[in-house]
């Protein structure tokens, strides 16, 4: 075996054909990183003539000069083949040392275990303790098998696989994502692609719900610059109430729910009133109160705003085999519309037209119960469109030589310090 630099092109050529493909590990974050200051190295090992590992790592000086190498979701190799890992680690530390770094840390792309929707474990689906107990055996530090966002990349994800047409997915969607969705696209609600032009708009929607949510958020020149770098992954979705479209369903509402009551009112005519066709036709008179509110607030809507309003946006990316939603946002005040089940749907639609496998709807929590759980409306919204679980080995860190352990050291005694 032959450890080897890597030129971009040698690199995507290996990472576009590995099982374990994310975004992260592409030409494409390298070059952003690069962009943003870190140094970009792309490393792997050759076996038999050929390369059987690779990993784009991110160095960022931030002890003593020193480096910290990160591969984000790598390595891509594959990890029950402990002598190809032994030594492609060994290699990888003496590189690091070489220019000037002290810490490799790795979150891999890599499933340990899949779970049912509601978080119970699979029997034919065993964790990957072999994988873990090579990387252990190696020196490697886990992070812990945290049900949080403690780590750099999520641990814990919800995905449903495109093993069915999406007539078959969609009816099994739970009752309240559909009843949403229909929702969404009877008030006038459409779903666009976004382009450069749209991305103050998607910050501003990302801010306004990271502020209510008092979730950390990406300014605009964080997302032109991954547009610029990362363009050809990425998909920006839009939720635009159309005015017209808003004013035209609601209206379309409103007549469908009058004929409705006029032929309950004739079959009153016709017929002995009794207390079910009385109560037919007492929700229909509600029903008419509210849908010609609603056509009040279509209209006044239209003109506030002739040109409609985007009022969510929703960034997915292309991850190997999988699309993935990234992060999305909305505006409060449009809450009642659901456009974020409009954008998932959109995007499971692309995902079919495109042939991935499956749709990663990303980050959840690992705790499953409702109770004092502020993540859980996160999950029980994913878990609407099916699918299940996935829970990601986790993070890793490996010291390269005696300023990893001083580091580690230094840092201890600062947040003993600030606990006090």
């Amino acid at each position: 075996m032959k450890f080897v630099e890597l030129n971009e092109k040698q690199f995507e050529a290996f990472a576009s054909q590995h099982p374990e493909e994310s975004f992260m590990q592409t030409p494409q974050l390298g070059k952003l990183r690069k962009h943003q200051g870190f140094d970009v190295y792309y490393t792997g090992v050759e076996k038999d003539g050929e390369l059987a590992a690779a990993a784009v790592f991110c160095a960022d000086p931030v002890f003593l000069g020193r480096k910290l190498f990160y591969a984000p979701r790598g390595y891509l190799i594959d990890w029950h083949d402990k002598e190809l890992l032994s030594f492609f680690t060994s290699e990888v530390k003496k590189f690091v040392n070489a220019h000037g770094g002290f810490r490799i840390v790795i979150d891999p792309n890599h499933v340990y275990r899949v779970r049912e929707k509601d978080g119970s474990l699979m029997d034919d689906h065993p964790a990957d303790d072999q994988t873990f107990n090579n990387l252990i055996s190696l020196g490697y530090k886990h992070f812990g098998f945290n049900l949080y966002l403690e780590t750099r990349q999520v641990r814990w994800a919800y995905r449903m696989d495109m093993d069915e047409p999406y007539e078959s997915k969609m009816k099994q969607f739970s009752k309240s994502t559909r009843k949403n969705l229909e929702k969404a696209y009877s008030r006038g609600l459409r779903v666009r692609k976004g382009d450069a032009s749209d991305l103050d708009i998607m910050e501003s929607l990302f801010k306004d719900t990271a502020e209510r949510k008092d979730f950390e958020y990406r300014e605009t020149a964080y997302y032109r610059d991954m547009y610029q770098y990362m363009g050809d992954l990425m998909t920006i979705y839009i939720a635009h109430l159309d005015a017209d479209a808003y004013v035209a369903c609601a209206l379309g509402n409103l007549r469908e729910e009058e004929a409705m009551n006029e032929k309950i009112a004739e079959e009153m005519k016709r017929a002995n009133i009794g207390a079910k066709l009385l109560k037919k036709k007492e929700t229909s008179d509600n029903r008419l109160l509210k849908l010609q509110q609603d056509l009040d607030d279509a209209r006044a809507f239209a003109k506030a705003y002739p040109d409609g309003r985007d009022v969510a946006a929703l960034l997915s990316m292309k991850n190997g085999d999988e699309y993935l939603t990234l992060t999305s946002g909305s505006l409060e005040e449009y809450r009642s519309f659901t456009p974020k089940y409009a954008m998932y749907d959109q995007h499971i639609k692309d995902a079919y037209d495109m042939g991935f496998k499956a749709c990663n709807f990303y980050g959840i929590s690992g705790n499953f119960e409702k109770e004092g759980n502020i993540f859980y409306g996160v999950y029980e919204f994913k878990r609407g469109f099916g699918g299940h679980v996935i829970e990601y080995i986790g993070e890793f860190s490996l010291n390269t030589n005696i300023l990893g352990s001083l580091y580690d050291t230094l840092r201890s005694v600062r947040n003993r310090l600030r606990g006090h």
